[in-house]
């Protein structure tokens, strides 16, 4: 008789977790779908649409030109401005829309978007330092 009842209590407790889940779940994705509409969505936001919508897009990108690992890319490159980040947003843009590949893509397209970055940057009149390791360990620009 108890486990009678006690399995009835576990079916309504797991249908409830199950309510709670999808109701939590589909408030999320009204919140992203507001702040898509209103234009105030986050990169997590939009990255996880992406996601979430593959699918039914029929999409399945295999590499990702991420303007965070570009960033980071570059900074091996360049002594940090506070300018670099926008630059190498600007730069992945420009390569996203005319991208074709040919091999190594994604180390080639970051470094197409460095040297698009590189270019916006000088058009700005922003001098980004080129990063040469001395034997020191030190840092020196190159002009």
């Amino acid at each position: 008789m108890f486990d009678t009842v006690r399995s009835g209590f576990d079916d309504a407790t797991s249908r409830f977790r199950f309510w709670r889940l999808r109701t939590k779940g589909r408030f999320a994705r009204y919140l992203r779908a507001w702040h898509y509409a209103t234009q105030s969505i986050s990169s997590d936001d939009a990255q996880q649409m992406m996601v979430e919508y593959r699918d039914a897009a029929g999409w399945y990108p295999l590499l990702v030109l991420s303007v965070e690992d570009t960033l980071e890319q570059a900074r091996e490159c360049f002594v940090d401005h506070p300018d670099l980040p926008r630059i190498i947003a600007d730069g992945c843009a420009r390569v996203g829309d005319k991208w074709e590949s040919y091999g190594d893509e994604l180390y080639e397209a970051r470094r197409w978007a460095i040297h698009a970055a590189e270019e916006y940057a000088a058009d700005e009149g922003i001098t980004l330092v080129h990063r040469d390791e001395t034997a020191d360990g030190d840092l020196k620009s190159e002009g």
